[in-house]
């Protein structure tokens, strides 16, 4: 067991993706109660109900002032208490260059993938300071937020200004004892990376296996992470067991040099 993570009150944005739901299920088997919140609340419930623990699904929309508020307010009312915010909720852009890109789906990757991301923090930061104690703030960026890629320039934008976020608010907060950190995955087992890698796949004149074949072809450990391996490294950056990391980004990339 991680030390720290028993009975600790955490909240996971996007907790009923691919990402969400492992890092919602290994917070829950180290003894956190855990609020699982997703814009699906079917799927939310359902994660909830899998991970077991008195976990509870909530749906909520981050990407609004309520929303994110939601989700540490029904923490609170359940519980009593906020420890654990994991800021994971996020979504692919279309793949095309930025000459193509339509401005649409700019502000859609945009409103969930920095605005949510921002929004969660600040509802969590305000609870956080309020009951006093310190506490954990981790953003989900990625990989993509080191380095570029042709095709995907909004959504590594977005994970670039995640990273900004992280940075500021952890000045803002050091010695408050809340910490704040990014975990930073590469290629990860998921329908955002099938999507991604098709239409990377089709801007270099591939097929989606194709894509997959090169990708993990370039990757040293020669394969994807699985979500549980994601989810591990979530929790122990969450966890007791480091309680000097704070405005770092620890990346999960098999080996991938992001810079």
């Amino acid at each position: 067991m991680l030390a720290g993570l028993t009975g600790k009150i955490a909240v996971v944005t996007g907790g009923a993706g691919v990402i969400g739901a492992a890092v919602c299920d290994r917070l829950a088997r180290e003894g956190a109660k855990v609020v699982v919140a997703d814009l699906d609340e079917a799927a939310a419930k359902h994660v909830a109900d899998t991970v077991g623990g008195g976990a509870i699904g909530v749906a909520a929309d981050v990407s609004t002032p309520d929303g994110a508020t939601a989700c540490v307010d029904v923490a609170v009312a359940a519980f009593g208490r906020l420890d654990l915010l994991h800021a994971n909720a996020g979504v692919e852009c279309v793949v095309q260059p930025v000459a193509d890109f339509d401005p649409g789906d700019y502000h859609k990757v945009f409103g969930v993938n920095v605005l949510g991301a921002f929004l969660s923090a600040q509802a969590a930061v305000r609870q956080l300071t309020a009951q006093g104690g310190g506490g954990q703030i981790l953003f989900t960026a990625s990989i993509a937020a080191l380095m570029g890629t042709g095709g995907t320039s909004v959504y590594n934008a977005s994970k670039h200004a995640v990273h900004g976020i992280a940075r500021c608010l952890a000045l803002e907060v050091a010695g408050t004892g809340i910490r704040v950190n990014t975990l930073a995955p590469g290629a990860v087992e998921s329908r955002m990376m099938d999507a991604l890698g098709a239409g990377l796949g089709a801007m270099a004149g591939a097929d989606a296996a194709g894509f997959r074949t090169a990708r993990t072809a370039a990757l040293p450990l020669g394969r994807y992470a699985t979500p549980e391996e994601i989810a591990a490294t979530a929790a122990w950056i969450l966890s007791d067991e480091v309680p000097y990391l704070h405005n770092e980004v620890v990346t999960v990339g098999g080996g991938m040099a992001p810079y």
